[in-house]
Formats: C-alpha cells, sequence, structure tokens
C-alpha cells in the first residue's frame, strides 16, 4: 500500500501543475458535494443586508442492500439509511445558525447531531459556538455519511460533533480554524471525561486557481491530565473540469470495542481496546450528463497497543450515480446502483482472512420542505 502512494503522489502533483498552467478550466462542474459544502454554501452571506431566517430540508436516503459472506447471504432487505431534518437560517451579514436532527435514532441523546450559531465579527473573523462540526481535517470525514457509499473504520467510529467553541480567520479563500471542545469517552478515560478538552487546528485551503482544495488538520485529545491523543487528518481533492479525485491521510489513537480485535483475542465484544487507526483513501468521480459514476479505493490498519494485534480492512467499491432532474428543486435527486468489495486481514491470529460483498440500490434527496 505504501509503494502504491509513492506511485500516486506523482501523479497527483503532475495533474495539479497542469492544472495550473490551463487558466480556462472550470471548476464549477462538479458541486462541493460534503455536508460542509451543503451548509458554507447557503451561509456565505453573499447578500449583504438581506437575510433568510429559516430553511427546512428532509436529509433522506433509501436503499436496497445485499451482503454476501463467504458465499451465503446474510443479509438482504429495504432499509431507511437516513432520515434527518436539517434546519438553517442567517440573519443579514452577522448571524447565521445550523441543526440538524436525525428521526431514525433510536438512541434520542443522540438524535441532535449539530446546533450552532456563528457570528460574523467581520469580514475576517468568524465565531462559532454550540454542536459544532468537529474540526478533522480529510475529505471523508467532512462527507454528510449518507452521500458515501463505503465507510472506513474512522467515520464510523470518529466523534464528527462535539460541543464547544471555534475561532475562523478567512484570507485570500484560505480558512484557518481554531476549536476547542469536550470530548467523548472514545478519547478520556472513564474519571477524567468530565474535565478534558480537545484542540483542533483545521487549514482549508483553495490553491492553484481552485483546482486544488485541501482540508489539512491535527488534534490533540485529552485522555487524563498526563496523556493526550493526537490525530493527523490530511484531505486533498483536485477538480479538472468534470473530474474529481481525493486523496485522504487519517492517523490517530482512540479506546473503543472492537469486534474483530474482541475475535482475534478471544476475549467479550464488550472490551475497550486503545487502537490506533492509518487510514489511506484514494477516490474518483466524473461527470457526464446525468451520470456520475464513482469508484473509490480504501485500506484502513488497525492496531490494539495493549494486546499487540493488529488487522488491515480493506475495500474497493464501484457505484453509479444517476441525476434524472435539472430543475432547482429537484436537481439534488439521484437514484444510485452500487458493489463494495471489504477484504479482512488478520494479522498475529489464527483466524482465516475473508471477504465480503456488499450489492446496494437506492435513491438520495435533501428535499428543500421550505
Amino acid at each position: 500500500m505504501k509503494k502504491s502512494l509513492w506511485l500516486i503522489l506523482p501523479l497527483l502533483l503532475s495533474t495539479m501543475a497542469h492544472g495550473q498552467e490551463d487558466s480556462n478550466i472550470s471548476t464549477d462542474s462538479i458541486a462541493d458535494p460534503t455536508i460542509f459544502g451543503v451548509v458554507k454554501k447557503e451561509l456565505d452571506l453573499k447578500d449583504k443586508g438581506s437575510s433568510k431566517l429559516i430553511k427546512v430540508f428532509l436529509d433522506s436516503k433509501y436503499e436496497n442492500a445485499t451482503k454476501i459472506n463467504q458465499g451465503h447471504i446474510d443479509q438482504s432487505q429495504f432499509k431507511v439509511v437516513q432520515s434527518r431534518v436539517f434546519i438553517q437560517g442567517q440573519y443579514k451579514d452577522k448571524l447565521s445558525y445550523a441543526m440538524r436532527y436525525r428521526l431514525n435514532e433510536p438512541d434520542g441523546s443522540k438524535a441532535l447531531e449539530f446546533a450552532f450559531v456563528d457570528y460574523y465579527i467581520n469580514q475576517k473573523w468568524s465565531l462559532s459556538m454550540g454542536k459544532l462540526f468537529t474540526a478533522w481535517g480529510s475529505m471523508e470525514l467532512s462527507y454528510n455519511s449518507a452521500d458515501l457509499y463505503m465507510l472506513s473504520n474512522i467515520i464510523s467510529n470518529a466523534e464528527l460533533f462535539a460541543p464547544g467553541i471555534s475561532v475562523t480567520y478567512t484570507q485570500d479563500k484560505q480558512k484557518f480554524k481554531l476549536q476547542f471542545i469536550s470530548p467523548g469517552q472514545q478519547y478520556t478515560q472513564a474519571n477524567y471525561s468530565n474535565k478534558a478538552y480537545a484542540g483542533l487546528f483545521l487549514w482549508e485551503g483553495v490553491l492553484f486557481k481552485d483546482h486544488l482544495k485541501t482540508r489539512y488538520g491535527y488534534g490533540l485529545f485529552q485522555h487524563d491530565s498526563n496523556k493526550f491523543y493526537s490525530w493527523v487528518t490530511l484531505g486533498n481533492r483536485l477538480t479538472i473540469d468534470n473530474f474529481m479525485m481525493e486523496l485522504d491521510w487519517i492517523y490517530g489513537v482512540s479506546n473503543l470495542r472492537d469486534s474483530q480485535i474482541s475475535t482475534m483475542a478471544n476475549l467479550p465484544a464488550s472490551d475497550i481496546y486503545n487502537l490506533r487507526d492509518n487510514v489511506t483513501e484514494l477516490s474518483f468521480k466524473y461527470k457526464t450528463g446525468k451520470f456520475v459514476p464513482y469508484v473509490k479505493l480504501m485500506y484502513n490498519y488497525r492496531k490494539d497497543l495493549h494486546n499487540d494485534l493488529s488487522y488491515s480492512y480493506s475495500g474497493i467499491s464501484g457505484v453509479l450515480e444517476y441525476y434524472p432532474f435539472s430543475n432547482e428543486l429537484m436537481k439534488d435527486f439521484r437514484l444510485f446502483a452500487g458493489y463494495n468489495f471489504y477484504q479482512y486481514h488478520y494479522n498475529e491470529s489464527v483466524l482465516t482472512n475473508k471477504g465480503q460483498h456488499l450489492a446496494m440500490i437506492g435513491l438520495r434527496w435533501m428535499v428543500p420542505l421550505f
């Protein structure tokens, strides 16, 4: 995997250089698909003096999924992947807010995903407070999970939203964010969880005449009074006309349950492990008419630092999206069909390596209610 990265990076750099030379290439052909893009696009406050106090969306995704393990169908069913109410608004050029509530979440304490207010001090400085997007770098961790078809271990376990405060400085399309949050239990010692903090720094860059966007982040999460967990999250997005490529690297430590480690160690599934993740992801997307083919490659190496056990979780995903409508109300409505293959490779274990197949078909729509 490391060797393949050294092959990919020169290609990325040479393509960036080509994009820099051609000033006629448009980068608007593929819209920002992340939840940050959805929110920020509405909250740029370009119309000074105007206000839109409330906008409401139904954030929805429905699919039929069939999971196959070792030639046997383990699961095949229709399901509601996401059904969430998303509310946002703004007042003139000074104040904006956003909130999202998960309707199909059985645990009421987790239903409110985020709820925050942004105060724009001036054109360069803004202050945010509430339950915020955690200021991770990388592209995957910035996506609305309903827009992803294959997830790494990280996005399944990371704390994507947390209560806290952040300060953002904007200069020439570059955004620099400093954030302080109260981290969740996957980072803190049990008897220290009510007084632990985390600090994160995020650079959202726009380079090479808008062809390259970066999300580079670093975070320190307080485990106890003497111990911190550090996270490096680096994301790159290259767009040239209708083509988009994303390259992510994520590295950090957390305390989590993990069924694969439990099986390898012959320990109870309820045990908590000190896990270090090292994740690399590469994806490609191309827009052609109403169709968007999408391919994603993932490699996730996870190590239990206490029991000295490790395994790799890799995958490849191929999806075809279809956008049948072009009017403003329906333009984000899409149908999709996809196939994922996952591979588990166990180290230091007598377990047999295994593969898993997933076929899916469904629809996705951010429904504008009012």
